[in-house]
């Protein structure tokens, strides 16, 4: 789960002019050059809130950059992730997890007001696909909001316009969002009152294969390059 910590000055909280996206790049780059001995804690920590965000989760579960080629089909969390969803696309149009025939879904919550890890996460998903080159046709990125009262479908289009042009971001109702946070054993949790309130939440990606299952589970902050070719590798591209 990320602590988004923190409200945005009020000039910075409204659609993409909010993104300091040269910023995000800096922060980023910063985070990649972090001492070993962080690297180190940070992976203790997302193993630990990885078990917390997904239940009974087989602990030897590693991102696919480790060299995994995916879940196999046996394993608890191929059929315990994922699943039917009714929400309202970017564009105002309803669309479900068959809205996609045939295409992979990479799937990642957040909400436009956070300040920090979903803008560097939907960098490092942009980056990832222009470096999977013409497999990544076979992708479709999604970016679903935990926070549907601020989030409607143009404010998901004015945000996910500063990033890939595949990225689709997703909204609905509480009813609905909270039907797919339930499905992806997603954790949300609104922290403080008015509308400086931020959001808790989880911060791993998820690759549903075209029949509906989860086939791998990815750091958010995996380098883009090893994230493209975990993928690739997943998808046979």
């Amino acid at each position: 789960m990320h602590v988004s910590g923190g409200s945005l000055p009020p000039a910075s909280r409204r659609g993409t002019k909010a993104l300091d996206l040269p910023a995000c790049r800096r922060s980023l780059g910063a985070m990649r050059k972090t001492t070993p001995l962080i690297i180190a804690a940070a992976l203790i920590g997302i193993a630990a809130l990885t078990w917390f965000e997904l239940g009974r989760i087989d602990q030897r579960l590693e991102p696919a950059a480790t060299g995994q080629s995916g879940l196999p089909p046996d394993h608890e969390l191929a059929g315990a992730v994922g699943g039917p969803f009714s929400l309202t696309d970017e564009n105002g149009q309803p669309v479900t997890e068959r809205s996609w025939p045939d295409k992979y879904l990479l799937v990642f919550f957040g909400f436009t007001f956070c300040p920090d890890v979903c803008p560097t996460t939907l960098i490092e998903m942009t980056e990832a696909l222009k470096a999977m080159g013409p497999a990544a046709d076979r992708i479709q990125p999604l970016f679903i909001t935990v926070d549907p009262e601020r989030d409607n479908a143009q404010a998901m289009k004015d945000y996910t316009s500063s990033f890939d042009p595949r990225i689709t971001g997703l909204t609905g109702d509480r009813a609905q969002i909270d039907a797919v946070l339930k499905t992806y054993r997603v954790v949300a949790i609104r922290r403080g009152e008015g509308e400086d309130y931020t959001m808790d939440h989880s911060t791993l990606l998820y690759l549903m294969g075209p029949d509906g299952k989860l086939k791998q589970i990815f750091s958010h902050d995996m380098d883009p390059k090893a994230l493209a070719d975990g993928i690739t590798k997943l998808i046979g591209g």
